[in-house]
């Protein structure tokens, strides 16, 4: 393929792909991880709010977790802006022509985002000992609800770039037919559940992890015992119920998107009939260059995992590549001069998806032993050094899965931006210059790399410092006298 099609040269269109992969990936390292805390920080704060016995610590748990999320909280909407900011730079064919569609969700979710969710945060964070603790903590469930329904509207749009679906064209530009013929996208409900699902596993299992360091640090050990419950007990539901939501998913790939869902299976060849089925890949050798594959192979299950079938074909890659020549080279991919390759990186989505379904079986493993374990009454949950450990070290795998489910989700759609529809190389400005596009790389990943060791630093401190007291302060904190207040005129 020649480096130069037209104004644009492909060193441009391979450079912003990977400035959009990295500033997406570290926003949405924060995402997860402040909606999943908020949950937990949310539950410690109901059984504050409505307990019986032994409030304290729940209180205290509340404020110590809910200092994490406003950190993460805070990093993920500058990481947020980053983002926003490489589209207007990088991809200004592509809202040109889907701004109507992308444009819409993105005015809803702002506005939750920026007005809503930064109301009610406000109110959250500095009305702590001011309110009725019961009404501070439904405060808390609204912020959590306008968190989750901004969620909602950001899935919508790539749900419409994975299958575009309710619109129509008028000249060069798409029109949505209505708003809710986004959520009617059939691939929009498995998407946002295996979203969700993932916010809880991530959620859960940061908090248990986060708690075990504490135990082992021997600070303040009986409350951060009941946190590492309550995060296993928020982890563990959602890893049994996400891998039947990850086979829903994957059967609307392969309904929607056949090239991708092959290529997560390394399948060049078809495979299956009407009475026999295709095998499923759980190991594999693959050669890019011929096309060829080793695997070791569990029969019938790529049937299964693509229709819900033991029996039936499942299109290969090569296959699926001769259509796709004869349905988008003369249109759709006209500018690249009938050089266009369909074939995404194989190895990549190979092995991305293996590391979501074998992670995914061993959250379960591990949440359902831990629990046991840290149940058991004749051994303290601080006795378990070992199973400690391990939280500690488990906390950053859902970082990888979910990461690795967006390689999957965006990787896979190449050589689309928007799914037969529009391509790569037609989305990116026609004015850019690889200078300008590597500039930009270097300052986006500069201002990443400082905000996530701000957000690393900040959390870190708030670890060593431990719990704090029902008022805010930390035990061993110099209380400053306000100079304007009763008491100042009292030390006088």
């Amino acid at each position: 393929m020649s480096l130069v099609f037209g104004a644009t040269s492909l060193a441009v269109t391979t450079l912003s792909r990977i400035q959009f992969a990295m500033t997406a990936i570290v926003h949405f390292l924060f995402v997860p991880t402040s909606i999943g805390l908020l949950l937990a920080t949310l539950i410690f704060e109901m059984l504050y709010a409505y307990g019986h016995h032994d409030t304290e610590k729940w209180g205290r748990l509340t404020l110590f977790f809910s200092r994490i999320f406003f950190f993460s909280f805070a990093t993920g909407v500058v990481t947020g802006l980053i983002m926003e900011l490489q589209f207007g730079m990088n991809w200004s064919a592509f809202t040109k022509m889907m701004g109507d569609i992308a444009g819409v969700p993105l005015a809803i979710e702002s506005m939750i985002a920026f007005f809503i969710e930064s109301t009610l945060i406000g109110m959250w964070r500095f009305t702590w000992g001011k309110l009725n603790k019961r009404v501070h903590a439904w405060f808390g469930v609204a912020l959590l609800i306008a968190s989750m329904f901004s969620i909602v509207w950001i899935i919508s749009i790539n749900a419409f770039m994975q299958n575009p679906y309710g619109y129509h064209m008028e000249g060069n530009r798409a029109r949505l037919d209505s708003l809710i013929s986004l959520l009617q996208n059939p691939q929009y409900r498995p998407e946002v559940l295996h979203v969700l699902f993932a916010v809880l596993i991530l959620g859960g299992l940061v908090t248990a992890g986060i708690s075990a360091w504490q135990i082992l640090h021997k600070c303040d050990t009986k409350a951060f015992k009941a946190a590492v419950q309550i995060g296993l007990l928020i982890a563990l539901p959602a890893a049994i119920v996400q891998p039947l939501q990850g086979d829903d998913q994957g059967a609307a790939t392969a309904a929607l998107q056949p090239m991708k869902f092959s290529a997560i299976e390394a399948r060049y060849d078809n495979a299956g009939s009407a009475t026999t089925g295709a095998p499923w890949a759980a190991a594999a050798l693959i050669n890019e260059k011929n096309r060829t594959v080793k695997s070791i192979d569990i029969p019938k299950m790529g049937s299964y995992f693509a229709g819900g079938q033991f029996t039936g074909m499942v299109p290969g890659m090569n296959t699926i590549a001769k259509a796709y020549h004869a349905k988008f080279d003369a249109k759709i991919a006209k500018s690249y001069d009938g050089q266009m390759q369909y074939y995404p990186p194989v190895h990549l989505l190979y092995w991305t998806l293996r590391w979501m379904v074998y992670a995914g079986y061993f959250f379960i493993i591990f949440t359902m032993l831990a629990t046991i374990m840290l149940h058991r009454k004749n051994k303290g949950i601080e006795a378990h050094k070992k199973t400690l450990r391990t939280l500690g070290i488990i906390m950053w795998f859902p970082y990888l899965t979910t990461t690795s489910g967006w390689v999957v989700a965006e990787v896979g759609r190449y050589p689309f931006v928007v799914y037969g529809v529009l391509t790569q190389y037609d989305s990116v400005s026609p004015s850019l210059t690889v200078a300008q596009v590597a500039t930009s790389i270097t300052l986006f990943a500069l201002a990443d790399i400082f905000l996530i060791t701000s957000m690393i630093t900040l959390s870190h401190r708030a670890l060593k410092q431990g719990l704090p007291e029902l008022t805010g302060d930390y035990a061993d904190e110099t209380v400053t006298v306000d100079p304007f207040s009763k008491e100042a005129f009292h030390h006088a």
